[in-house]
């Protein structure tokens, strides 16, 4: 029993060493088979930073904000890792129609379906080519036809080919004729695609305004950051100057935490656009943390530009 223990743990040793070295040759290829290694990363970088910040008491626009800061550049690499993500999506679904309809017309043609995918599988199809050619594979080492479908559509999580793999399973299991049964599902890809495609075309324009309206927002508060905040310390001075004392709307403001309001304002409004035109673009409020990433870090360098070279 101690023996098999200790061949357990110097595989597991052993796996792990392989998963450091393929981390650094292929990273994205990592974390995409276990996607909560990117929330450990980037909360381990996003600690660290905030570690410097409490140790060396930073502070660039406001109190407190390096930790703002140290969250937005942690939240990069998850932002990163989604946007690539959906692209990888995009352009495998942009690729299936023509694979399922090549595969189609190899199968009527009269070959096998080893033959067939093998065959198929000497094109090109983009991102799509490797999972092919993986399928072949596995025919011909005798895994069944509808385990291998699966394991492609586990490689590319879309919906559409999710949809398709199931479709295309169902029909071979009740026995239909398979060239028949890609030849459909290329159709209903195909169609699936086209749709998506006129909903992007048709949300682009709200995305847009989903930045337009947190730029004019933006630069609401910054007029009012640069201009009423010191136009307001003027007239209380004077009024201290002229000796007046009593009840008057400037007195009791407190300056910098209305500084600190208008700055928190515009980084919540950078998270909700982002967030809203991640939803109005790809459908998944997750995939608008790139655009919350991106908007708060302009938030940002707008308030430490108005700080440090306009000397407000």
């Amino acid at each position: 029993m101690e023996y098999k223990d200790e061949i357990f743990e110097a595989i597991e040793k052993k796996r792990k060493e392989v998963t450091i070295v393929k981390f650094f040759r292929d990273p994205i290829g990592v974390i995409r088979e276990k996607p909560v290694r990117v929330g450990y990363i980037s909360a381990f970088i996003g600690g660290c930073l905030m570690l410097i910040s409490y140790v060396y008491g930073l502070e660039l626009v406001v109190p407190y904000d390096t930790y703002i800061l140290a969250s937005i550049v942690a939240l990069i690499l998850p932002a990163y890792y989604i946007y690539r993500e959906d692209k990888r999506e995009k352009d495998a679904d942009e690729e299936f129609p023509r694979l399922l309809a090549d595969l189609a017309q190899a199968k009527r043609a009269g070959l096998t379906l080893i033959d067939t995918i093998t065959l198929t599988a000497e094109g090109k199809y983009g991102i799509l080519t490797e999972g092919l050619s993986k399928i072949a594979h596995y025919l011909t080492w005798g895994i069944p036809f509808e385990d291998a479908l699966r394991m492609f559509a586990k490689r590319y999580p879309t919906r559409t080919i999710k949809r398709s793999v199931e479709m295309i399973i169902e029909g071979y299991r009740v026995g239909g004729e398979v060239g028949d049964i890609l030849k459909i599902a290329a159709d209903d890809a195909r169609e699936i695609g086209a749709l998506e495609k006129k909903r992007r075309a048709d949300m682009g324009p709200y995305i847009i305004i989903c930045y337009i309206t947190f730029f004019v927002f933006l630069g609401v508060l910054l007029v009012l950051y640069y201009t009423f905040i010191p136009m307001m310390v003027e007239v209380y001075e004077k009024v201290l100057e002229a000796g007046v004392v009593g009840r008057t709307l400037i007195r009791g403001v407190n300056v910098e935490k209305l500084k600190m309001i208008f700055f928190h304002c515009s980084l919540i409004q950078g998270v909700c656009s982002g967030l809203v035109a991640g939803k109005l673009g790809e459908g998944k409020v997750i995939a608008g943390l790139k655009h919350a990433v991106i908007l708060m870090a302009v938030a940002f360098l707008a308030f430490a530009f108005l700080k440090f070279f306009m000397a407000v």
